[in-house]
C-alpha cells in the first residue's frame, strides 16, 4: 500500500507503509523495490543500546506484574504475552512522539504553524527557536532519495543552506542519538536521486557539504556535526553487504 501524498497524485517514487521505495526506470522499464536505509541499519542492533533498553524494560515490567505474586487466573504463557505487550508500549509512545515532532518541524520549515499535543509542541517550539536563529535556509524537507544500483532508498528530514551558504543534510532526532545516525546520513548523502514527497519528478541529489544531527529536546536543540569520510563510507558499504547477506540466508541454517 502506498502512503498518501499531499499532492494527491502518484509520486515518481512510491513509499509503502513499511518504507519500501518503488521506482520504475523510465529508460529500461525496470521496477526497483528498495529497502530503506534505516531498516538496513537494524542489522547493527545486536548488542545495541536499544537491546539494553529492551532488556531493562522487560525486567522492570516483569517485576511490576509479579509484585504481588502471579496474578490470579494467569498462566505462564499469558504472563509472557502480557510482558511482551507491555514492553511494546514505551517504544510506540516514543515513535509517535518522534513522528509528531518531525511533522511539526516540517510545518515550521515551510512557514506554517503546527497543531498538536502539548508535549510534541514543546519540542517543536524549541526547534522553531533554534531554526530562526540558525541562519539556515530551506532547500528541501521530508524528501525521498534512492540509489537503485546500490539497492536502497530513504527519506531525509532536511536539506538546507547553512549560514555560510553550504549545503547541509540534517536529521532530526527526538530520542537518544546513536552512532548509526552518522551512517544514516552517509547513506542519504550518497544517493544520486531525490524527489520531494509526492512529486512526480526525480532530480539529481545535491552533494552535501555538511552533515548534522539535530538533537531536539524541549529545552533546546543540540546540533551534532557528523563527519562523513572514508571510514563512514566503508562502514555503510559493510552494513549494506551484511544486510544483503542476511536476506540471502534468511535466519537459522
Amino acid at each position: 500500500m502506498t502512503e498518501a501524498t499531499f499532492a494527491g497524485t502518484l509520486p515518481a517514487i512510491q513509499r509503502t507503509v513499511d518504507h519500501t521505495y518503488i521506482w520504475t526506470d523510465p529508460i529500461t522499464g525496470i521496477v526497483y523495490r528498495l529497502p530503506g536505509a534505516t531498516g538496513i541499519l537494524k542489522t547493527l542492533w545486536k548488542g545495541h543500546g536499544l537491546d539494553a533498553w529492551r532488556d531493562k524494560t522487560i525486567a522492570e515490567t516483569a517485576i511490576d506484574l509479579l509484585a504481588d505474586g502471579m496474578p490470579e487466573g494467569m498462566t505462564r504463557p499469558m504472563l509472557v504475552a502480557a510482558i511482551r505487550e507491555a514492553v511494546k508500549e514505551p517504544r510506540m509512545v516514543a515513535a509517535r512522539l518522534g513522528s509528531e515532532v518531525h511533522r511539526m518541524a516540517d510545518e515550521l520549515n515551510h512557514g506554517r504553524t503546527p497543531v498538536g499535543d502539548a508535549k510534541a509542541l514543546s519540542y517543536a517550539h524549541a526547534y522553531q527557536e533554534w531554526w530562526q536563529g540558525s541562519g539556515w535556509r530551506l532547500r528541501l524537507s521530508e524528501a525521498i532519495v534512492i540509489f537503485p544500483s546500490q539497492g536502497y532508498g530513504g527519506t531525509f528530514d532536511l536539506l538546507a543552506y547553512d549560514e555560510d551558504g553550504r549545503t547541509v543534510l540534517a536529521d532530526v532526532k527526538t530520542g537518544s542519538v546513536y552512532a548509526e545516525a552518522s551512517l544514516q546520513l552517509t547513506a542519504y548523502g550518497l544517493c544520486p536521486m531525490v524527489s520531494p514527497m509526492g512529486s512526480d519528478t526525480v532530480y539529481p541529489m545535491p552533494k552535501p557539504d555538511r552533515y548534522v544531527v539535530l538533537d531536539v529536546k524541549p529545552e533546546g536543540v543540540r546540533p551534532i556535526e557528523i563527519k562523513v569520510g572514508q571510514v563512514e563510507l566503508m562502514a555503510w558499504a559493510d552494513v549494506l553487504d551484511l544486510y544483503n547477506w542476511q536476506q540471502t540466508v534468511k535466519g537459522k541454517l
